[in-house]
């Protein structure tokens, strides 16, 4: 009764989107904690949906939606059968064809034709005419190409570095990121916050903790003990960052929506789906199965 199912974008937009997804439930109705994650846009062609934020922002879904980088769970329902196409944005891919600060859309969604202007109209019209993924896909592809014509003025330096800063360790030290950048720590500071959506500080929380239910979910690690103790850090929790266990619960929780033995236990339909995508598009950016 529910189906995700995940698409690579075509070669060019690699860099900017992390995928496509043709969401389909034909349940009376639906519900799910979704965890913190990168932008996404999404185009609903059935079906009528909200979202309430970690910040207590409660949106009703648009025909064509951009909801911002969010840095807390988001609690979605939805009224049957809801049926939408979504589109994963890379950071670079916020710059570059969004161009909006990013920490003024975080943790809220808006009306994606306020930002990107009337040619949202067509790939709507495109997403209710099509039958077949490869019509929802084709259509997406023309959509983003058209937008990566004339892109918008993007630190594309920032974002390779900050990318690699989030995933190469389990515990991102911001001092690393202000030292790699060469730039005052307000500087990046600023820019974080404006492609990120975020401070340095709160994304280094953010993708530690999102890592870490990465791990849980692919089966790599089990529980807190893998984290804090002869676990991933070998040498207790210093590598993780988690100072014990209840620092751990409390962390994975503040991002995930739910508490670690409860993630094991029967995390939430889509963020299971969600990080399966490690297994369906093994090219994607390593940023993106965090989210």
């Amino acid at each position: 009764m529910i189906d995700i199912r995940y698409f690579a974008p075509h070669p060019a937009l690699r860099p900017y989107l992390s995928s496509y997804y043709w969401f389909e439930s034909n349940l009376p109705s639906f519900s799910d904690m979704m965890r913190a994650e990168l932008p996404q846009i999404r185009l609903i062609t059935r079906g009528a949906a909200s979202n309430r934020y970690a910040n207590g922002v409660v949106r009703q879904a648009m025909p064509a939606q951009l909801q911002g980088p969010t840095t807390g769970p988001v609690y979605f329902t939805a009224d049957g059968p809801l049926h939408l196409f979504g589109v994963g944005l890379l950071p670079r891919g916020w710059a570059s064809l969004i161009g909006e600060p990013a920490d003024r859309i975080a943790d809220d969604c808006v009306d994606l034709g306020a930002i990107l202007g009337p040619a949202t109209d067509g790939v709507v019209a495109a997403m209710l005419q099509a039958r077949t993924d490869s019509e929802r896909v084709a259509a997406a592809d023309r959509f983003f190409l058209a937008l990566l014509e004339k892109p918008h003025p993007a630190p594309l330096w920032f974002t390779r570095l900050t990318d690699n800063w989030l995933t190469d360790a389990m515990n991102p030290d911001v001092d690393v990121l202000v030292r790699a950048s060469g730039m005052s720590a307000r500087s990046i500071e600023r820019m974080a916050r404006r492609i990120y959506g975020a401070s340095p500080k709160l994304l280094a929380r953010k993708y530690r903790a999102l890592g870490a239910a990465v791990r849980i979910g692919t089966g790599e690690a089990s529980g807190w003990r893998d984290f804090c103790g002869n676990g991933f850090s070998g040498s207790g929790c210093n590598d993780s960052g988690f100072y014990d266990q209840a620092h751990f619960i409390r962390e994975f929780k503040q991002f995930t929506g739910m508490t670690p033995s409860r993630f094991v236990d029967g995390a939430a339909a889509i963020t299971r789906l969600t990080i399966a995508r490690k297994n369906m598009l093994p090219a994607m950016p390593k940023l993106a199965l965090y989210s």
